[in-house]
């Protein structure tokens, strides 16, 4: 398949240039209509590729539902899929939660998320290339606009290629990092794309650590100044023509790349590094809170505010389809007695990751799980809130990529040897902001990575990262229908790669 990946990312008859209302620079769908010099040669012309790439990410195929509450979750084995419809992609997610890869009514799915995956990589280079040689004077913001889109684009290429190496490839856990000498996916930096040699773990993950870096260093000056408290990055009331430079939160900004990159080095095994970056975000969020590990509790119960999204450091925008596809497959049995069909957690799943104590008082089972008459659960984090409360569209539109508590995660499993106190504070931190009042301690390293494990469960529900962790950890998991232990072999783990891929070396 990348053998050469040409799609260009452009609006029909540059609807851009007359956006008008606050969503609009966030809602341009990709099309085929405008040829590439066009496309390239005004700043709408640009800002138009660039959110043509987010809305393409934020589609069921990648992290609209494959990529978060759909394939990846079910593969990590977080629902029990006795009621699961086969609508909605649910019979997709029953054959992947199976280990039944080469499925042909998965395999089509797969493919799929596959070919959207490289199109948004193929598109990411083609700007990347573009911004890096633009005149500045095309852009309203000018410098800071090119190199905010340059950034972007760097970034978001690293972004989605660590997140097919990590579907596709084993860890460097499972065998030490730099000792694979197996080749997987290719690393792909360039436009057009030809044929593309399948690389080592290792290769892929150094190139991206690179691409985030560069990223990195070009979206500090950008975000130096941006508005980055919680209301800021997710609404804004400006002129159309300044909203493309806020809601820093629906873009991957430089506190996303510092975060993507502090996950990536500890999927690497370099803890150090990962501390390093987590502490930038830490010490930030001390002194500005711009990620709160908090929200209210009526916030959530009274406001809508069911994605507690005060510490989503990135997510994605979906104006109406993230409802949609949640209503598809948690909902559309609604009222039907006995019969009705959803995304169930069984009784036996809830209380491996909940104890009864922490049940009373943790929000996330409090608010994000709906007790079933029949000892199952139904997930309410997508559920459709009323948006004539605060925070009610807000939830509804956002797909939570990265937050503020994964980075808690990190710093605490990464500095846990040298200072447990410390470790055990960062666990606290997100613990309380979710509502439970109640101590936590571990004795061993073995000990406290098994709490980190327990509230991540919690955590990243219907958000794609909780199958990552166990594979990153070569920690053993458990089938959602009979619990027996499964062991992170890549067998289970790693994904084969499409027929189409299977003659490249």
């Amino acid at each position: 398949m990348i053998r050469k990946i040409y799609t260009t990312l452009i609006s029909t008859a540059f609807a851009a240039i007359t956006l008008t209302s606050c969503s609009d620079w966030l809602n341009v769908y990709p099309s085929d209509e405008i040829k590439e010099e066009y496309l390239f040669s005004t700043g709408d012309g640009f800002r138009t590729a660039l959110n043509g790439i987010y809305r393409k990410l934020s589609s069921f195929d990648l992290y609209g539902s494959n990529l978060t509450w759909g394939l990846v979750d079910a593969w990590g084995q977080s629902y029990n899929f006795d009621k699961t419809p086969d609508s909605g992609g649910g019979k997709a997610m029953k054959k992947i939660a199976s280990f039944n890869f080469k499925n042909t009514e998965l395999v089509p799915i797969t493919d799929a998320m596959w070919n959207a995956a490289w199109n948004i990589v193929a598109n990411c280079n083609e700007l990347a290339q573009q911004a890096a040689i633009a005149d500045s004077t095309l852009f309203y913001a000018r410098e800071l606009e090119r190199k905010m889109i340059l950034g972007e684009a760097i970034g978001l290429r690293a972004f989605i290629q660590f997140d097919l190496l990590r579907m596709y490839a084993p860890a460097p856990s499972s065998v030490g990092y730099g000792q694979d000498n197996r080749t997987f996916i290719p690393y792909v930096d360039e436009y057009p794309s030809y044929v593309n040699e399948h690389q080592t773990v290792t290769y892929c993950l150094e190139h991206i650590v690179a691409d985030l870096k560069k990223a990195q260093d070009i979206l500090l000056e950008v975000d130096k100044n941006s508005a980055m408290d919680a209301s800021s990055r997710f609404k804004s009331s400006t002129s159309a023509e300044k909203l493309f430079l806020v809601m820093r939160g629906y873009r991957l900004n430089y506190y996303a790349v510092t975060a993507e990159l502090a996950r990536v080095y500890m999927y690497a095994g370099k803890t150090s590094e990962a501390y390093g970056e987590a502490m930038k975000l830490i010490m930030v969020n001390k002194s500005k809170r711009y990620f709160k590990a908090s929200t209210s509790e009526s916030d959530i119960r009274d406001k809508g505010n069911m994605k507690m999204y005060n510490d989503i450091i990135f997510g994605l925008y979906s104006p109406t389809e993230l409802v949609d596809w949640d209503q598809a497959i948690n909902h559309s049995y609604d009222g039907s007695g006995g019969n009705e069909k959803y995304l169930a957690l069984s009784k036996e799943m809830v209380e491996r990751i909940y104890d009864s104590e922490e049940q009373k008082e943790d929000w996330r089972f409090v608010y994000q799980l709906e007790p079933k008459d029949d000892n199952c659960y139904r997930p309410l984090k997508y559920y459709k809130q009323s948006e004539s409360v605060s925070y009610g569209k807000i939830s509804n539109q956002t797909i939570p990529l990265i937050r503020m508590s994964e980075i808690y995660y990190i710093a605490a499993e990464a500095v846990f040897e040298t200072n447990p106190n410390e470790a055990l504070e960062y666990l606290k931190t997100v613990r309380t902001g979710r509502g439970i009042k109640s101590a936590v301690s571990g004795e061993t390293k073995e000990n406290f990575v098994n709490l980190l494990v327990q509230d991540a469960c919690r955590e990243f529900l219907g958000e794609g990262q909780i199958l990552y962790m166990y594979k990153r950890l070569n920690k053993k998991f458990y089938t959602w229908n009979n619990g027996q232990e499964i062991i992170p072999l890549d067998e289970n783990v790693v994904l084969p790669l499409p027929e189409s891929e299977m003659n490249i070396k």
